[in-house]
């Protein structure tokens, strides 16, 4: 019978030792101690007071460990968590329905400053529309900003509102852009025509104006001066300042006039036609909102 009871207490020591062993690699439970150290491996008793057994990892051997050393027992720390599969969705929960865009309408052609717009231009040229203003101040200052956005490019021939009185201008390539224009109270076909300027006659013209400016102020000064020594002296006295003078004021008068006429034609001018309407005439144009920073 003793015999018998030792084969027995020495396979279940064996098991013990087995499923011990099975569940060390596993190394899901902590015991840390009170020297502040950890050991990692599986706990195979816990009894308070006394002791605790732990199999460490990689080791196949139990190890007691005195309770007077333990601070701490925590089992499964280190098991895999298992994510939560989600249930079933409920109403309301499937996937959103796409968003639902609301065509925008086209403006109605026959309506107040919508009009079909047509662009006679002999050289290239974009409309361009001014979307929107933005006013505002910063630090005492005032400020104004405007929005563009490009209509379309010669001949155009597309549907365009103008019916709120917004203003419509144009970028050509090299030539000066003309001033803005309006459409709130036409309808139907209108025809742009676009009569180009010219930079190189602007400059010229500027320079004119600066030469025949300075050429009346010299020709001024000669003047005055030669007034002055005449009145001066005790009998008449030609200086020659006068012919010099007369001829500055002369000629610096017409250059001038030369380069201010060259100034006044040398911007592009733009006029809007419908057809069986009003001989062409300039476009509307609209004065400039200094308040809003428009010169």
């Amino acid at each position: 019978m003793r015999h018998r009871f030792s084969i027995v207490a020495a396979l279940t020591v064996v098991s013990l030792s087995l499923g011990a062993s099975a569940r060390a690699d596993d190394g899901q439970d902590e015991v840390t101690l009170k020297n502040g150290g950890t050991i990692r491996g599986t706990v195979v008793s816990s009894e308070p007071g006394a002791s605790v057994k732990i199999i460490e990892l990689g080791e196949k051997e139990v190890r007691v460990i005195p309770w007077s050393q333990v601070s701490d027992v925590e089992r499964g720390k280190f098991a895999p968590k298992t994510a939560t599969q989600p249930g079933p969705a409920g109403p309301g929960y499937g996937a959103a329905p796409p968003p639902q865009l609301v065509p925008v309408p086209a403006p109605a052609l026959g309506a107040p400053g919508v009009v079909r717009l047509h662009v006679d231009s002999p050289k290239p040229v974009r409309v361009i529309e001014e979307a929107s203003t933005t006013v505002g101040a910063y630090g005492g200052y005032g400020f104004a900003i405007h929005q563009f956005r490009p209509i379309c490019a010669s001949p155009c021939d597309k549907v365009i509102d103008g019916s709120d009185g917004r203003r419509f201008s144009l970028s050509p390539e090299d030539m000066p852009p003309p001033e803005p224009f309006t459409v709130s109270q036409m309808t139907g076909d209108v025809t742009l025509h676009v009569s180009p300027g010219s930079y190189g006659r602007r400059q010229g013209g500027f320079w004119l104006t600066v030469l025949g400016t300075t050429a009346v102020v010299t020709g001024g000064s000669f003047m005055l001066v030669d007034a002055l020594v005449t009145s001066s002296s005790d009998g008449p006295k030609d200086t020659g300042l006068s012919t010099v003078s007369l001829v500055a004021l002369i000629g610096g008068g017409a250059v001038l006039v030369g380069g201010i006429v060259l100034l006044a034609t040398s911007g592009t001018s733009v006029t809007l036609e419908q057809p069986g309407g009003k001989p062409p005439g300039k476009a509307a144009q609209v004065k400039p909102r200094y308040w809003l920073g428009e010169f």
